[in-house]
C-alpha cells in the first residue's frame, strides 16, 4: 500500500518543530488546496487536517496560513461539510473555535477566521447542524460588524455581513433579526444591519446586508414589518438602484424624504449581484397588496422607471420589468390579495420560463 505523502509533512507540522520549516510545509499545503483535487486528497488524511486547525492558534505567520488553507477547503460546498465534523480541543465544533477568533478583538488575521464562518453556512444543511453554535454569539457578532475599528489588528470583519445572509435561510435566526433583543437593552437587529446597504467601502458587507433582506422578503410574513415606518428599510435599499435624475415635484413628494434632491452626480451601485437582489426584494414585497400600495405610496415605481433606462443586464432588466409590470396595474386588475398564493399551471409556467428565456437570449 502507498504511503500518504501528507504523512510526510506531518512530522513538520508538530508544536516544536522550527518556525521556518512549519511555515514551508503549510505554504506547499495552502498550493495544493489551491485545486480541487488538492482539497480532496488533503480531506481523506483526517491526522493533517487536524492538526492544521490546531496551527491556527499558533504564532501569526502560522496561524495565518493554516486559517487560510481552510479557507481554501471550505470554499466548496463538500470542504465545508467535512470540516464541520471536527471537533477542536474542548470546542462543539470549529464554528465556536472560529467564533472565537472573530470576536477577539487582538485576534490577527480574523478576516480569514470569519471567511470560513462565511464559506461553511452557504451549505443550508451546515447552518442547521451549527446553528446552536451561533445562537449566543449573534448580538456580539451585530456588535462587531457596527463597530468599524473593533478588531486591533485591522481586520475588517466584513465577511460577518455574508454569515448573516447566509443564517437567514435558518426561520429561528429570521426571528432573531426581527425582535426586539433583551440580553442587555431593547432593539430590533435588523435596523443596525440594514444602514450597511449602502456601506460603500465594501462590496462584501453591502451584498451580505442586501442578501440578508433579500432572503427576509421571501418570508411573506415579514412583509408588514420590513415595510413598517419603523424599520423604514426602502430608505435603505432603494439609493443603491438611484442615480441623480430629476423627479417633477410630484414624484419627489412621493420618495423617502431621505432619496429626495440627491445631486446630479449620485451613482448606482456597481454591484450587478446587490442591483438584482434589490431587485428581486422589491418583487416579493409585492406579493401582498399592503406591500403594492407601500411601493406605490413611496414612488418605487418612478425609481425603477428610471433604473430601467439605465440597467444593462438583461436578466436584471427583465427582473425590473416583472416589478414595473405589477406596480403600474390598479389593485383590481391584479387579480389576488396574495400573489404568492396563487397557482400557475404547469403548463403556463413552462411558457413564462420559456418567453423568460427567449428574451435573455435575444439580448445583445
Amino acid at each position: 500500500m502507498a504511503k500518504d505523502p501528507f504523512d510526510e509533512i506531518l512530522q513538520f507540522l508538530k508544536p516544536d518543530c522550527r518556525i521556518d520549516l512549519k511555515h514551508l510545509s503549510l505554504e506547499h499545503l495552502l498550493d495544493i488546496t489551491g485545486t480541487a483535487s488538492g482539497k480532496e486528497a488533503l480531506l481523506k488524511n483526517e491526522e493533517v487536517v487536524r492538526t492544521i486547525i490546531d496551527l491556527t492558534d499558533d504564532c501569526e505567520i502560522i496561524s495565518k496560513t493554516a486559517l487560510l488553507i481552510l479557507v481554501n477547503i471550505t470554499s466548496d460546498a463538500h470542504g465545508a461539510t467535512e470540516l464541520l465534523k471536527y471537533r477542536p480541543h474542548n470546542k462543539t465544533n470549529v464554528v465556536e473555535l472560529f467564533l472565537g477568533y472573530v470576536l477577539d478583538p487582538k485576534k490577527s488575521h480574523a478576516d480569514a477566521a470569519c471567511m470560513i464562518l462565511s464559506n461553511i453556512t452557504r451549505v443550508e444543511n451546515s447552518v442547521k447542524v451549527c446553528l446552536d453554535t451561533f445562537i449566543p454569539h449573534l448580538e456580539d457578532l451585530l456588535k462587531v460588524l457596527s463597530n468599524l475599528n473593533y478588531n486591533q489588528c485591522k481586520s475588517k470583519l466584513n465577511y460577518i455581513a455574508p454569515l448573516f445572509s447566509n443564517l437567514s435561510c435558518s426561520a429561528r435566526f429570521r426571528k432573531w433579526l426581527t425582535e426586539p433583543s433583551m440580553k442587555q437593552y431593547p432593539f430590533i437587529p435588523l435596523k443596525k444591519l440594514i444602514p450597511f446597504c449602502n456601506y460603500v467601502d465594501s462590496v462584501i458587507r453591502r451584498g451580505g446586508a442586501v442578501g440578508t433582506v433579500r432572503n427576509l422578503s421571501f418570508d411573506t410574513s415579514y412583509h408588514e414589518f420590513l415595510l413598517s415606518e419603523d424599520l423604514d428599510l426602502l430608505t435603505y435599499i432603494l439609493p443603491p438602484i438611484m442615480g441623480g435624475e430629476e423627479y417633477d415635484d410630484e414624484e419627489m413628494e412621493k420618495l423617502p424624504v431621505a432619496c429626495q434632491y440627491y445631486p446630479t452626480e449620485k451613482v448606482r451601485d456597481n454591484d450587478e449581484d446587490i442591483r438584482r437582489m434589490i431587485i428581486e426584494t422589491l418583487n416579493k414585497l409585492c406579493a401582498k397588496k399592503h406591500g403594492r400600495e407601500t411601493l406605490r405610496n413611496n414612488g418605487v415605481y418612478y425609481v425603477l422607471r428610471e433604473y430601467h433606462k439605465w440597467e444593462k443586464n438583461p436578466a436584471v432588466l427583465l427582473a425590473c420589468e416583472n416589478v414595473i409590470d405589477i406596480l403600474i396595474q390598479k389593485e383590481d386588475e391584479v387579480g389576488a390579495e396574495d400573489l404568492s398564493s396563487v397557482q400557475v399551471p404547469e403548463d403556463m409556467e413552462e411558457k413564462f420560463r420559456k418567453m423568460d428565456e427567449d428574451f435573455l437570449n435575444s439580448a445583445p
